[in-house]
């Protein structure tokens, strides 16, 4: 068990139950710069993301394609196949936090703002 920041992964699946969404799907790429001076992804860490009931963590809001933030715990999970000849192997994280990415700069206003008028505390300078 290992305790886990993400700060951008995507959204691949949301895993709906009887008691609505339990769990995402989650894809954190992984970059570098080629030679061309460009970003290219060369590959991704695939997720299952939890939340315990009891947490106060909704994951209804999260949409497929959404990119999030996320800190929990992370541990690998297995599980047998239904003949027991193979092992699956599932990294999942037990979230504390989870949130869109630039969520506090995306998030709409309760009316309309002169944008040049106001200072965004969000910006880096």
């Amino acid at each position: 068990m290992a305790k886990l920041t993400v700060d951008s992964a995507f959204v691949e699946e949301v895993l709906i139950g009887n008691n609505g969404a339990w769990g995402l799907k989650t894809s954190e790429p992984h970059s570098r710069k080629n030679d061309q001076d460009r970003w290219e992804t060369v590959g991704r860490t695939f997720r299952t993301l939890k939340v315990s009931r009891n947490s106060g963590i909704s994951l209804e809001r999260f949409n497929k394609g959404d990119r999030i933030t996320f800190e929990g715990r992370e541990v690998t999970e297995s599980k047998k196949s239904a003949d027991g000849a193979k092992t699956y192997y599932d990294l999942v994280v037990w979230a504390d936090a989870v949130e869109l990415a630039g969520s506090a700069r995306t998030a709409p206003a309760a009316e309309p703002v002169d944008a040049w008028a106001t200072e965004d505390p969000n910006l880096p300078f």
